[in-house]
């Protein structure tokens, strides 16, 4: 772990291990690109313009700073100093999500030791999740890139890997069966034909480990970007609401804005987009869509952190417990609702909005996931009943729903 007590004013940032640029600390914080430079690291931040400066930490870099359990994991270990961005940045490293890295000047980066994939998915989170406890402590030493608030961690599966490539994902005990649930979501998406990455859940049902999506052949890292960070809001920290602003109309407008082929990206959204609404995924925010992107083009990223929300039921602050029945965003701009959409008016957001011809069949197509994936994991041990009979009974009814 790094000394949270030390002031760090730079870092250097590489994009896909190639020149980028500085970043520094001063009473604001400035970017400015390297001579060298030919790569922008964000699609709202081109080369030409050469330097950015600004009172909040830059949206593409904001976007994955540990927030949640990786963040509580810092703060626990270093409870005396507190860790700045500047710090949260160099303990990430060259492990975040998309292709930047960042370095301290003179100080080469740590190399994680490698973890074997077979041995996760066999062994699970153990009796009392010390595995993954494990994990988080052998990684946080080496950095870790990934936001939210489910507890989760990247490991390297081989020394061979430039970057660690395996994303896994632990049950907390707030929400249980979380990764099950996850895993069954992911099946939905993979049996419909929606681009999804590889993703095993392990013989307890305890982890869910997930090849990384934006590292191509294994090893060449593709940018990212997640929506909030191409509408360039900083949803880190207290702003985190930020996130559960605006609507998905909105998103179909920043997809439109710079994906190549804008057809095929508004097509794989609205696929996407229609999954969530069907598993009854309340936490389809901004973060949870993303553009990746290489030297030539930009498309929609892999479905990722999608599951039924519906079963999970909160406190509210007079010590009622509730569930959440509305939608991460709203559907369309102005006074309408987060309540989820009527079939006619899903349908019609798909032709009018996203221009999809067939949105019928996009509905059908999951819908016949859903009971295809319930029917196949039926009676398999790894899924406890106190998740899986409510789960399925959520899709039971969100089937009938929008049967027509």
């Amino acid at each position: 772990m790094l000394d949270f007590s030390e002031r760090i004013r730079e870092l250097q940032v590489a994009v896909a291990a190639a020149a980028g640029g500085t970043l520094r600390r001063e009473s604001q914080f400035r970017f400015t690109y390297d001579a060298e430079a030919h790569r922008p690291i964000s699609l709202i931040m081109p080369l030409a313009d050469r330097e950015f400066i600004d009172t909040a930490l830059f949206a593409v870099m904001d976007m994955n700073l540990p927030e949640g359990f990786l963040l509580r994991q810092i703060y626990e270990r270093s409870p005396k100093a507190p860790p700045t961005e500047m710090h949260l940045l160099a303990l990430m490293g060259a492990n975040g999500i998309g292709r930047l890295a960042y370095l301290r000047p003179g100080t080469p980066p740590p190399t994680p030791q490698p973890v074997q994939r077979d041995r996760l998915l066999r062994q699970g989170a153990g009796r009392n999740g010390e595995v993954f406890s494990d994990l988080v402590d052998a990684y946080l030493s080496t950095g870790s890139g990934l936001s939210g608030v489910q507890p989760k961690i990247i490991v390297p599966e081989r020394t061979t890997f430039p970057v660690p490539n395996l994303i896994v994902k632990a049950a907390g005990s707030e929400y249980p069966g979380l990764v099950a649930n996850e895993f069954l979501c992911l099946e939905v998406a993979a049996h419909a034909g929606i681009d999804t990455p590889r993703h095993e859940l392990s013989d307890d049902g305890a982890l869910l480990v997930i090849d990384r999506f934006d590292l191509r052949d294994g090893e060449q890292r593709l940018g990212f970007e997640d929506m909030a960070a191409l509408a360039d809001l900083r949803v880190g920290g207290a702003l985190s609401d930020r996130k559960y602003r605006g609507s998905y109309e909105d998103v179909v407008a920043l997809i439109e804005t710079f994906a190549t082929d804008k057809s095929a990206a508004l097509r794989a959204f609205y696929e996407q987009l229609v999954l969530s609404i069907l598993v009854r995924n309340g936490d389809a925010h901004l973060k949870n869509f993303g553009l990746l992107y290489d030297d030539e083009r930009v498309w929609l990223a892999p479905v990722y952190d999608v599951l039924t929300t519906t079963i999970y039921p909160y406190e509210r602050n007079d010590g009622v417990r509730v569930t959440d029945r509305t939608m991460a965003l709203k559907l369309r701009r102005g006074k309408h609702a987060r309540t989820y959409p009527l079939p006619a008016d899903l349908r019609a957001f798909g032709e009018q909005v996203c221009r999809v011809s067939n949105a019928v069949k996009v509905i059908s197509r999951l819908r016949e996931s859903m009971a295809g994936v319930l029917a196949s994991y039926r009676g398999d041990t790894r899924f406890e009943l106190s998740m899986m009979q409510p789960l399925a009974a959520e899709w039971q009814n969100s089937m009938e729903a929008y049967a027509n």
